[in-house]
């Protein structure tokens, strides 16, 4: 059944160190892009009220024209994910050493 994970897991863990990380890169910050608006949205709507430029794709769109302006709010939230796995990473490495 998830064969198809383990493949992919198999397969992203075998790529070469650079590649690697620039894999990584993408994929935090796509999720960074796709992933953390909603994970910002969804809480806010339930503990500040419903965002007040409308919904959950109005947040999308001010987030897109966020990332356009270089808004530090925006770029925070974009490389969030990178910056917390990467963080990640060096303690592993640092708690291995130990």
């Amino acid at each position: 059944m998830f064969n198809w994970f383990v493949r992919a897991h198999t397969y992203y863990f075998s790529l070469p160190r650079l590649q690697f990380e620039a894999t990584t890169l993408g994929l935090a910050l796509l999720f960074g892009l796709l992933v953390m608006p909603a994970l910002i949205y969804i809480p806010g709507y339930y503990v500040l009220k419903p965002y007040a430029n409308g919904g959950l794709f109005a947040l999308y769109v001010d987030y897109c024209k966020g990332l356009v302006e270089f808004r530090p709010s925006v770029l925070i939230a974009l490389l969030g994910p990178f910056v917390f796995l990467t963080l990640f990473r060096v303690f592993r490495f640092a708690l291995r050493k130990l």
